[in-house]
């Protein structure tokens, strides 16, 4: 459908809208890998969008993304700064849009004037939210020491822990360390850090059962890293102790305390990037 054909402050256009076929078609956008499956979301501020000076602000910001089958759990709820999954209605059947930072382009608003938004599909209040988060933190995240992100990496407990999330972690909305209580430090070899790992969980409809799966999944966490993590009194272990994994909902954690904590993302953060943060996510 289309609609006026000059941008006005009134614009339907609001942060989350989904381009529809006409407008893709005429832009020319198509996923690189999955073109059936594309999906345009807008990823512009609604302030942004509302500006009808167009020679301060002439364009709108897009990202060319698809639709997946599934969720990835690694990439549910902002978890990665590169890969975002996340649920929209179409037609009111739940379905999972990828979106990848790097994707990102603008189209001038004069020739978006005259489409509308995709009415068949709605980003709900919460799954906003969760993508305003996402294109915050990408420049706004935690840098941990080099040394500690190359022992996560060396005893590969990155590794399990993307691994146990992938299947579950839409179960969790954050991951937080609580690393040598807050102090950025660069160890030495044979000067361990001391972790304790930190799942926070959204109540959701029903807070009780919520709580039972995300303790179940922090007990798992725990082994799976513990594993990779072998550590006794006598002998404790040389990279990293690991003191504990517990979970917490999102009712519970204050601010003050999620100040004190830093956020783990899944792709192996640290001051200098790596060749394995730069890739898509594989199905």
């Amino acid at each position: 459908m289309q609609a006026s054909a000059e941008w006005t402050r009134d614009t339907p256009w609001r942060q989350g809208h989904v381009l529809g076929a006409d407008a893709c078609a005429a832009f020319g956008l198509k996923h690189a890998e999955s073109p059936e499956a594309t999906c345009v979301v807008v990823i512009g501020h609604d302030c942004d969008l509302a500006n009808d000076n167009l020679s301060a602000e002439p364009f709108v910001e897009i990202i060319v993304g698809r639709m997946l089958p599934r969720a990835n759990g690694n990439f549910s709820w902002g978890k990665a700064p590169r890969t975002l999954h996340v649920d929209m209605q179409r037609a009111g059947t739940v379905l999972t849009v990828e979106l990848v930072a790097t994707d990102k382009a603008s189209l001038p608003k004069a020739q978006l004037a005259r489409f509308m938004p995709d009415e068949w599909f709605e980003l709900e209040a919460k799954q906003l939210a969760v993508l305003r988060n996402w294109l915050g933190a990408r420049y706004n995240r935690t840098a941990f020491p080099d040394t500690f992100v190359s022992r996560m990496k060396s005893t590969q407990v990155d590794m399990r822990l993307a691994k146990r999330l992938e299947a579950k972690g839409a179960l969790v909305s954050f991951i937080y360390f609580d690393l040598d209580g807050g102090e950025v430090i660069e160890r030495p070899e044979g000067d361990p850090y001391e972790l304790t790992i930190v799942l926070v969980f959204p109540p959701g409809a029903d807070p009780d059962e919520a709580s039972d799966q995300a303790d179940q999944l922090a007990q798992e966490v725990f082994a799976d890293c513990q594993r990779r993590l072998p550590s006794t009194d006598a002998q404790p272990n040389k990279d990293i102790l690991l003191k504990g994994c517990f979970a917490i909902s999102e009712d519970d954690i204050t601010v003050a305390k999620s100040r004190e904590l830093a956020q783990w993302r899944l792709e192996h953060m640290s001051l200098r990037a790596t060749d394995e943060q730069l890739g898509k996510p594989e199905f």
